[in-house]
């Protein structure tokens, strides 16, 4: 455990989800009874007490979750849009739910609330109704599937043909929803096909692999003018004002908001762009 960690949960800086996934992360293994006992000196309902409970709950789980990220959850080599791909083909056949989100704990129900939470700050930003959207970084297709039934349409592209593959699995019988496989590059669709892109935690692969000025010229094509952009989670370089300077910059686009944290069990930052005229 890293006292850090348990501080900001036990402040509520952060949210236990998102403490016991960073314990996870840490590379030592999760010890709920040592958890247990320290958080049993909080109040009751107390965040790091959640913590504890999820810790518990979720032993044979977090263990497994250890053990994959043991093995690696950043990309590297050559060609990092390659090894991003073989990443998440990996965890799509493994881990999936751990996969797009990993502060679910690899747990449905808790995926369930976070995406949840998810739609509503989308909603709350832009109108969805009738509109055709890009999912940008699909994963299993836990957002498309949620939005869909109100939106006109939506697409969701991702790298992983393991990740396109479980969101068509998935989304079986809904409607208005499809999946596509990207490579990184041009994306299949065309001029203004879309009033609104989202891309949840995909963008800092793209930074990482140093294409991010590509999309970005993909996305302003893509988009009709006038379409928003959200991103949550620029990048992962841990520097937010660099990343509000390349937002702010994006050609093509204007900044609506910026640096936003409307999650409160997600740690996500959220921007949102508008295609312009």
């Amino acid at each position: 455990m890293t006292e850090e960690v348990l501080r900001a949960c036990a402040a509520g800086q952060i949210s236990p989800q998102i403490a016991v996934a960073r314990l996870v992360l840490s590379g030592s293994a999760v010890d709920a009874q040592a958890l247990a006992a320290r958080a049993g000196l909080e109040p009751a309902g107390s965040p790091l007490r959640v913590a504890a409970a999820l810790a518990a709950d979720h032993a044979p789980r977090l263990a497994r979750l250890g053990r994959i990220a043991a093995d690696g959850l950043d990309p590297e080599g050559p060609d990092l849009l390659a090894a991003t791909a073989a990443l998440f083909d990996r965890l799509a056949a493994v881990e999936p739910e751990a996969a797009v989100a990993f502060y679910s704990l690899g747990d449905p129900a808790l995926l369930a609330a976070a995406t949840a939470e998810l739609v509503a700050v989308v909603r709350a930003w832009v109108p969805i109704d009738g509109r055709a959207v890009l999912d940008f970084g699909s994963g299993i297709g836990r957002l498309a599937t949620a939005l869909a039934p109100d939106a006109g349409r939506v697409v969701g592209v991702d790298i992983s043909a393991g990740m396109v593959e479980q969101a068509r699995e998935r989304a079986a019988g809904s409607v208005n929803v499809a999946f596509e496989a990207t490579d990184g590059g041009v994306l299949p669709f065309a001029d203004g096909s879309f009033d609104l892109a989202i891309a949840v935690d995909s963008f800092p692969y793209l930074v990482r692999a140093g294409v991010l000025a590509v999309q970005m010229a993909e996305m302003a094509r893509v988009l009709r003018p006038g379409g928003d952009l959200l991103v949550f989670n620029w990048s992962y370089r841990g520097d937010d004002a660099a990343d509000a300077r390349e937002a702010e910059g994006a050609p093509g686009f204007e900044l609506v908001r910026s640096r936003e944290r409307p999650f409160a069990i997600w740690d996500g930052v959220g921007y949102h762009l508008r295609r312009l005229p």
